[in-house]
């Protein structure tokens, strides 16, 4: 056996000198020679004597001296063999001998030979199995993915899976729970290694018949459906159940809600077990009830954080088996199952009301089901972006100065400080300082974080200094092709460049050749946790150590956080900012605490911090438990959620928003759609500090969000700890992935290549995420395979993983399914997609999509998102969806095409409830003879945001009339004639208008006529018009006088707005995006003969 490792061991080395990488057929070389020396190793462990496995022996020899031969071949002074010379090695050392084949059989048939006992086994080499398990794995698996997910020679594809999920389950509880199955009873033990062997023997059968036999498939079956029974016996046994301890209440919410709806399941095995599940249902409604007044005890009585985690353990358990019985993964599931279930719960409310007869506490146990955590407040407005955060005036001078003076020469400028001090406050401050950004020709913001790659970090600089950047197309090239395109962007251009959080010196080493050194001022202005890479990046400057708050300035801002509580005590106010040891961010989070608390609660707060503690840091992460402590219920799950995204990740809070409904983390509203409780809840999290704003929607509200370093890296170990979800970072971590037991999400940091040929097997996960750590490549990735263990799936999130044009049929096995998106140039959705009835939101990205006309039959679809790259032709379809029903609910569609005649009215009327809606028109006979006509959209009384967009030259001409409904927020017009604009009232609530390549007559925006009227218009955005001259009446309140914000994009030959734009009281902001140069002193000019520019802030980026 030595030999032969070291025959492995150089057959390493060898592949190396001639191939980069290991190709596959060195690969399954390898593998075949590790088998034969497993299963040997199994052999003698069984009791087997070496005389009795001498062909093995022999055999084995043989391959090792062979493969040893060519690897010396492989070395120096010798022409290196062709890969040819391999894949023939791997057919030599295929068991075509009978005698081999024999002896195989011999070892597996062996059930009574002394010291056979797979106990023993265990104790003589607790490894063996394991191993063996795995060897036996890779052979099933190889063929599996080789063959395209068809069959292995003697098997049906389906009894191949059977095999394979078994082969997965077993190697997890082998390696991941070796310690608890060594502990187990020597009958399980036996057990375990009979279904092992089992097992072996069915799969070396398979692979050593060379081809499909009738009787052998059908003997099969008999043999995989005992294998399946023995399988599930040993779930039972070896199940050590550990769930979330998170939103327990909101948890059960969501279960009871599903059993609800049990009744209308066309599946056999629940009509068994009808009259069990109705008594589990009463019993969780009862146990529900009772533990809705625990949560605030929990601290303060160990008896009842064991009650707590016991209630929680019944929970999943009654969910596990409510959900194996909808996809049929227990086929033979019994009602008598579910006699524990009930006996537990019953246990548990004894219990629960024996501890309330102790404490003096009323735990009355009701049968109302719809009880609910108590609801936030609804915010008056959204907690404004960057609202009341430390400006430290002195600090953002002293870098301003170093910034704008000096030398000519590249100069780079570090701040140094702990986490949470507020570096990248700082440093946004002095980012977007007038005087700064006037100097400087480009500027680009970088965010670096411990985990960055490189080409990343060019993608992120050259979005901002690139003006022909273009995501998709930059993202093909080489980091070379990057590096010359950054050096040649910023040649001869004064340039400030912001890194953000750079952790160590390789992550400056690669981007500082594509820095030009020109003598012309420019700038590199970096923030940074460790003094020690500033002073290498820059050993002429010294490293700028950012200061702490003051006690005062630390009131001072605990006040401004405070300002919306009408009274406090402030003497303890006082003494609280100051145990906050002036870190911001402490005091932040305090604020957001103290903030939902009484007089009393402040003074436990008080009492909770320590002006003796050991550093600011360590106050600080205390700071952070309490304040999670603090959270209701409802916003643990909603908060931890921020630790399944990337670092530093900017978060569409449209996405969170949809994932957090489908995960059952948004309780029902009577009076509220789920997206307003959304809505709710992240402002909850805004006010108490624990969420900032990125960027903010047009009409308010969050668009972009994110979470602090040291927040992120709590919500990842307080989720781990509370078993909340699992990470698996890069593809190291994924390749040693076994699959957990009831682990209930579980999110990939890794390539798509890994993810493709990872062995996961999490046949428990409702959630699967998927984040691309290499976003650069193109590849097309296939996961036929990797589905079938992930039936129970509710959140499946692969829109980083490119499928191509082809969608895998086995996405219609994930019957559980509420959230699902997806990229891939798919042409045609599968029929069978319509039999996802649970589906509430879909999300595609990438080429033209087309779904089946079955789609109609989806109930529960709320979303259909189809992103810009992708459009829905409905034309196809249209007869088979008028007068569906399936479509009552959808509240959100984008993008749907279609042709823009009456068909447009006829398809919105069978769409009742939209709320969000983008359309594209394209041209067709009918859009041709509707060119003039009229399209009524009024019926929509729901309707808030409409988004058209002509797809065709021509259609500018078309004066078509659109009666939009009263009730329409938001409208985006893109590519059409000015005559769409609406006028006269006709559009009164409207709060945003954005005009996109808008066709005026004459190149003419004349707003004199008093038909223009938008009274409760905020935010106004003209971008990619050809006018010239844009007039209004000398009262320009009259046509705006709620507006707020105007932002003037490309209108490149514009060179003045009107100047009563000025006499708008409520005017706050004007933007200037690549307009012509003449435009911003005109725009300064005009409006300071009015009233003056000091109150209204005018942003110039960049000029045409």
């Amino acid at each position: 056996m030595e030999f032969v490792d070291s025959v492995l061991v150089n057959m390493l080395d060898a592949t190396a000198l001639i191939f980069s990488g290991e190709p596959d057929i060195v690969q399954s070389l390898k593998e075949k020679i590790v088998f034969f020396k497993t299963f040997i190793r199994f052999a003698q462990l069984r009791g087997f004597e070496p005389w009795q496995l001498l062909l093995l022996f022999t055999h084995l020899d043989v391959v090792a001296l062979n493969v040893a031969r060519l690897c010396q071949e492989c070395f120096p002074c010798s022409d290196c063999p062709s890969e040819l010379k391999f894949s023939e090695m791997l057919q030599k050392i295929k068991p075509i001998d009978p005698q081999i084949r024999e002896t195989y059989i011999q070892v597996l048939k062996a059930s009574n030979l002394p010291g056979s006992s797979h106990a023993l086994i265990l104790e003589k080499d607790k490894h063996v199995l394991g191993d063996f398990v795995d060897v036996l794995l890779y052979n099933i698996r190889e063929p599996l993915f080789a063959s395209g997910y068809s069959y292995v020679a003697s098997l049906k594809k389906d009894q191949v899976l059977i095999l394979y999920e078994a082969l997965r389950f077993l190697r997890t509880i082998l390696t991941k729970h070796l310690d608890m199955i060594v502990e187990l009873h020597e009958k399980v033990k036996d057990l375990i290694g009979a279904v092992v062997n089992e097992t072996a023997k069915i799969v070396i059968c398979t692979l050593l018949l060379h081809e499909s036999k009738e009787d052998f498939a059908s003997e099969m079956d008999f043999e995989l459906r005992n294998l399946s029974e023995r399988i599930k016996l040993i779930k039972v046994i070896t199940s050590a159940f550990i769930f979330p301890k998170t939103d327990v209440l909101g948890f059960m919410d969501f279960l009871l809600e599903n059993l609800k709806e049990l009744p209308n399941c066309k599946v056999d095995s629940i009509a068994l077990a009808k009259d069990q599940i109705q008594t589990v249902q009463e019993d969780l409604v009862s146990l529900r009830s009772l533990l809705h007044n625990i949560p605030g005890q929990l601290n303060q009585d160990g008896k009842l954080q064991k009650l707590w985690s016991h209630a929680i353990e019944v929970a999943y358990k009654t969910s596990f088996a409510i959900l194996s019985l909808v996809v049929r993964d227990i086929p033979d599931c019994s009602p008598l199952e579910f006699k524990p279930i009930i006996e537990e719960i019953n246990l548990i409310k004894m219990e629960g009301l024996k501890i309330a007869d102790n404490h003096h506490r009323d735990f009355e146990s009701t049968n109302d089901a719809t009880e609910t955590s108590k609801p936030p407040p609804s915010p008056a407005s959204t907690p404004a972006i960057n609202k009341f955060m430390v400006t430290l005036d002195d600090e953002a001078n002293t870098i301003i100065e170093q910034l704008v003076g000096g030398s000519k020469k590249l100069d780079i400028i570090s701040i140094v400080g702990m986490p949470g001090l507020g570096k990248t406050t700082l440093v946004r401050n002095v980012y977007d300082n007038p005087s700064v950004r006037n100097l400087f020709h480009t500027h680009a913001w970088c965010v670096v974080s411990q985990v960055y790659k490189k080409k990343d970090l060019l993608l992120q600089i050259l979005g901002s200094v690139d003006h022909h950047y273009i995501s998709a197309e930059y993202s093909k090239k080489a980091e070379h092709e990057l590096e010359e395109q950054l050096k040649k962007c910023l040649l001869r251009r004064r340039y400030l460049i912001v890194l953000d959080d750079v952790w160590d010196i390789e992550a400056w080493t690669g981007l500082e050749r594509s820095f030009p050194k020109d003598a012309i001022s420019s700038r590199i202005l970096l923030t940074s946790r460790h003094a020690e890479v500033a002073r290498t990046i820059n050993p002429n400057r010294k490293p700028h150590f950012l200061r702490g708050l003051t006690d005062d300035e630390s009131w001072d801002l605990l006040q401004k956080k405070l300002s919306c509580k009408e009274s406090y005590p402030v003497d303890l106010g006082w003494k609280i900012a100051r145990k906050c040891k002036g870190l911001p961010l402490t005091v932040v989070i305090i604020a957001g605490i103290l903030a939902h608390l009484e007089q009393d609660g402040w003074e436990e707060i008080a009492g909770k911090l320590s002006l003796s503690s050991p550093s600011a840091m360590d106050e600080c992460m205390h700071t952070l438990e309490l304040s999670y402590r603090n959270l209701p219920d409802y916003l643990k799950s909603c908060f931890l959620y921020f630790g399944v995204f990337p670092e530093d990740e900017e978060i569409p809070f449209r996405k969170l928003m949809w994932l957090w409904i489908a995960e059952g983390f948004v309780k029902k509203s009577e009076s509220k759609s789920l997206e307003d409780v959304a809505r709710d809840y992240m402002n909850d999290l805004i006010g108490r500090g624990l969420v900032m704003v990125s960027k903010e929607r047009s009409k308010g509200g969050v668009k972009t969000c994110r979470i602090h370093d040291l927040l992120h890296e709590f919500c990842v170990v307080k989720a781990k700890k509370e078993k909340f979800f699992r990470i698996s970072n890069g593809p190291d971590d994924l390749s040693t992935y076994y699959g957990l037991p009831n682990v209930q999400r579980l999110i990939l940091h890794s390539t798509g290549e890994y993810f493709e040929k990872s062995w996961l097997f999490c046949p428990d996960v409702g959630t699967l995420l998927f984040f691309d750590a290499d976003k650069s490549t193109s590849s097309v990735y296939r996961i036929s395979l990797i589905l079938h263990s992930f039936k129970l799936l509710k959140v499946l999130d692969l829109i980083h993983f490119n499928m191509g044009s082809n969608l895998p049929i086995e996405i219609a096995l994930l019957v559980e399914l509420r959230y699902l998106a997806l990229q891939g140039g798919f042409v045609l959705f599968p029929p069978a997609i319509s039999d996802l009835l649970n589906l509430e939101t879909l999300v595609v990205q990438g080429k033209r999509v087309l779904l089946p006309d079955t789609h109609g039959n989806m109930p529960k679809l709320r979303v259909l998102h189809i992103s810009w790259s992708c459009f829905y032709n409905w034309s196809l379809v249209q007869d088979s969806f008028e007068g569906s029903s399936g479509l009552q609910n959808l509240d959100t569609l984008s993008i749907l095409e279609l042709s823009s005649g009456q068909s447009l009215e006829k398809i919105m009327r069978q769409l009742p409830n939209i709320r969000r809606l983008k359309c594209l028109l394209s041209k067709s006979a009918e859009s041709n003879a509707d060119c003039n006509g009229i399209v009524a959209l009024d019926f929509l009384s729901r309707l808030e945001s409409l988004h058209l967009i002509r797809n065709y030259q021509g259609f500018k001409r078309c004066h078509i009339v659109f009666c939009f409904p009263w009730n329409l927020k938001k409208l985006t017009l893109s590519r059409m004639h000015s005559s769409i604009i609406p006028k006269g009232g006709e559009a009164p609530n409207l709060v945003v208008l954005k005009l996109i390549d808008i066709d005026f007559e004459e190149d003419i925006w004349d707003m004199t006529n008093e038909d223009w009227e938008f009274p409760k218009l905020k935010f106004l955005e003209l971008a990619n018009l050809d006018i010239f001259n844009w007039t209004c009446r000398s009262d320009g309140c009259y046509h705006f006088p709620c507006l707020q914000k105007l932002v003037l994009r490309k209108c490149k030959k514009l060179v003045r707005i009107p100047s009563c734009l000025g006499d708008i009281t409520t005017l706050q902001m004007i933007e200037v995006h690549k307009c012509k140069k003449s435009l911003l002193p005109n725009i300064k000019e005009d409006l300071n003969k009015n009233c003056g520019t000091e109150d209204i802030r005018i942003i110039n980026f960049r000029e045409y």
